[in-house]
């Protein structure tokens, strides 16, 4: 499916995190792994003359290019087809023009998560390229752990899908295809239904657990509709393992899919920015938007429909 990835650097170590899933990924499907710094005006500089204005700007070109080309180069020598270009402009539009030049079919950047994204600008690149939602991003830690397997490991053992009913939320699917490394790599398909309504005391009486038929019938629905995407999916057939299925119980259909990410162990969160109005809805904004930014492993937010 990838045959063309972008990886926009800002010059930050923190930017490079990103740097060996992008080579590995690049790598793994021979697709062609693009590096691009943009190089934004000078902040808080009055430049008294064009001049002054261009020679800055020629020096930036040339120690971005010469530092994205030693990537380039290092890369290549590993065996990845990398090429790095250096772009003027507005930041997002300067990525935006880039991805379409090379008919990117996804993005990958580095994230804080949890707590919100970083302010700087690779933070609100990252957060207005959700929001713009025209490319696949993959979204990675800095503190990811499993970012040094051997190359023999699954990048991703375990790979949650968050799933709503709704086609929408399935769009994600054929992409989590191309992301399981490996046939032993696990696949978890959850569904997320409302906690039953709990009634405590405050004088130390435990909490009664009001289950209504109606929500056993939601909790029965909800596995009946895993089951019926398991089966669709034709995973489980030959070496490839069946889906794991979790029907989860949370106060909120975010809560409930880092919850399960946590107990699961999940090393990659693939969720579609849109699906059902209401409990199930993940659109930027709402569940995607909390999920991706309370995650503590890579999360991958895909667009349904065709993008670009």
């Amino acid at each position: 499916m990838y045959r063309s990835i972008l990886l926009p650097l800002d010059g930050s170590s923190f930017a490079e995190e990103a740097l060996p899933l992008a080579a590995r990924l690049a790598q793994g499907q021979d697709a062609a792994l693009h590096l691009v710094h943009v190089i934004r005006p000078a902040p808080d500089v009055d430049f008294k003359t064009p001049g002054e204005d261009l020679a800055w700007r020629n020096q930036v070109r040339e120690a971005a290019s010469s530092a994205l080309g030693e990537l380039a180069s290092r890369l290549r020598r590993s065996g990845v087809a990398a090429h790095a270009e250096v772009r003027e402009g507005r930041t997002v539009d300067a990525i935006l023009e880039s991805a379409r030049e090379h008919d990117a079919d996804l993005v990958v950047l580095t994230t804080h998560g949890a707590g919100g994204f970083r302010r700087w600008w690779l933070g609100s690149v990252a957060d207005t390229l959700l929001r713009l939602g025209d490319y696949p991003l993959l979204l990675v830690r800095p503190w990811d752990d499993t970012s040094d397997r051997e190359a023999g490991e699954p990048r991703f053992q375990t790979v949650l899908v968050p799933l709503d009913g709704s086609p929408a939320s399935e769009a994600v699917l054929p992409h989590v295809r191309w992301l399981r490394d490996a046939k032993e790599a696990r696949l978890l398909l959850v569904r997320v239904v409302p906690s039953p309504l709990e009634v405590g005391s405050l004088y130390g009486i435990p909490s009664v657990r009001m289950e209504s038929e109606a929500h056993r019938w939601q909790r029965e629905a909800a596995r009946a509709y895993l089951e019926e995407v398991a089966a669709r999916l034709g995973d489980g057939e030959g070496d490839v393992p069946a889906p794991d299925l979790r029907v989860v119980e949370a106060s909120s259909a975010a809560e409930g899919i880092l919850e399960a990410a946590r107990v699961n162990g999940a090393d990659l969160i693939a969720l579609s920015t849109e699906g059902r109005s209401g409990f199930g809805r993940t659109v930027i904004g709402s569940v995607a938007d909390k999920v991706i930014r309370g995650a503590a492993v890579p999360v991958l937010a895909v667009r349904p429909g065709p993008s670009r």
